[in-house]
């Protein structure tokens, strides 16, 4: 699958996870607020997780060796 090995396809999957993890960091601000603590836990791991993922991927592409 040639896709997988475009360096556009790859930097629209980390602004996705990035963007969603962010999303998921602003909800549990709102769900500390709503005092919802196990939504807010959940929602906080999940955001890190998107997070890292996407710079997990950036890491991977700069040793220059995929482009």
């Amino acid at each position: 699958m040639k896709i997988i090995n475009n360096k556009y396809f790859h930097m629209f999957v980390r602004w996705g996870l990035a963007g969603h993890g962010a999303i998921h960091i602003i909800e549990t601000g709102f769900n500390i607020y709503e005092q919802a603590w196990i939504s807010a836990w959940i929602s906080a791991v999940a955001g890190l997780l998107m997070i890292a993922g996407a710079f997990v991927d950036l890491s991977h592409h700069n040793n220059n060796t995929n482009k």
